[in-house]
Order: C-alpha cells, then structure tokens, then sequence
C-alpha cells in the first residue's frame, strides 16, 4: 500500500489569452535571445519546439534545487517539453549508476551538477527528443537508458517534432520501456482501458 511521490514535469505554459494582459511563456528550454532558460524568447508566441535550443544548466539547477527541496520523488512524469527533460534526467540517474559500476564517466561528470536529482522510473507523455545541444549528448551518452519507462505516444500528435515519442522510445533499453499508443494528438488519454496500462506500470515499481 506504499505512495508514489511524484516530480511532474510539464510543457511550456501558454501566455496571456485574448483581452487579457500579456504573460511570459513559461518552459523549460527556449530559442535564445534575452530570455532566462524558463521564459519563452519568443515574441510572436509559440516558438517550434525543435528550435528551442537553449536553457539546459539554469533547468537542470532549477530541477536539481525542487528534487533537494520536495524529494525524494520515486518517479519523474513529464509531457511534451516535460518528457524531453524528464528523459535527460533519466539520462543523468542511469550515468551516474553506470559510473558506480565502473562506466559511464562523462555522464557521471554532468550528474555531479544535479546530485539530489535520483528517482527510480520515468513517464513520457508526448515526448520527442530535445533539440537542446546538452540533452544530445546526455542521450548519446546513455543509450539505451536503463531506468523503466513508460512512453504515451500519439499516433495523431502534430505538435512533438521529429518523430515524436517514436524516436524517444528507441533511447531506452527495449526491455524495459513500455509504449501505449494512441489515435489521438498531443494529449494524455484518460480512458479505462489507458489507465488500466498506467497503473499495471505503476505497480510492476513498487518496492
């Protein structure tokens, strides 16, 4: 009967609505320009997530401060730009515990810069594979990751680039990711039969 305790980490949130007064757009990687790594440079709104390039170590501190602050967390779930970044950080946890095991050392290197980050399995939602230089390398790195993964892919999503969650999936060790597809878009579907395959998920990682 143990609790999860989750670290969720989400898409960009979107900017003030018509009539409304103008917001930031808040993510966590973004296109460059004045910007901090969390507010959308952009100053025609949506900026193509491909392009969204920059704000990785001023992220990761910011993730590596939460997980000190509220962790420990037993998963990550991230959707969209989230399962770009939670995929990272699946990166950095399965380096750092190659590295123990006497491999894994550039890896490792970038860990030490996110020491509170640790958690055992990650959810994608909507994911793609982050067009941020750092997050390449954590991936090329890593492959395939070792952590357990659970994919949400939609065969409909015109929004994640590249191949969407497809192309992410192939990052993880085939033998323990998990990929429940969908003919929607770029959403988490929450039917019967879809919860029934998350909670099976979450089950299998009780400890």
């Amino acid at each position: 009967d143990r609790r999860f305790w989750w670290c969720a980490v989400s898409g960009g949130g979107a900017g003030g609505g018509a009539g409304e007064a103008r917001r930031p757009k808040y993510c966590w990687l973004h296109e460059g320009g004045e910007a901090g790594p969390r507010e959308e440079a952009s100053r025609d709104g949506a900026c193509p997530l491909a392009a969204q390039r920059c704000g990785w170590r001023r992220t990761l501190q910011a993730l590596d401060d939460a997980f000190a602050a509220h962790g420990p967390f037993d998963g990550v779930l991230g959707f969209s730009q989230g399962a770009a970044v939670a995929a990272a950080l699946a990166a950095l946890v399965s380096g750092r515990a190659s590295a123990a095991a006497g491999s894994g050392g550039e890896v490792a290197a970038e860990a030490a810069a996110a020491p509170a980050v640790r958690f055992r399995f990650v959810l994608c939602c909507g994911g793609f594979v982050g067009a941020a230089p750092e997050l390449g390398a954590l991936y090329e790195r890593s492959a395939p990751i070792a952590m357990p993964s659970l994919h949400v892919v939609g065969e409909g999503d015109g929004v994640a680039p590249g191949g969407g969650g497809e192309e992410l999936v192939r990052l993880f060790c085939p033998a323990r990711a998990e990929v429940v597809r969908h003919g929607g878009g770029h959403f988490m579907p929450a039917g019967k039969r879809f919860v029934e395959r998350y909670v099976e998920f979450l089950d299998a990682q009780r400890g």
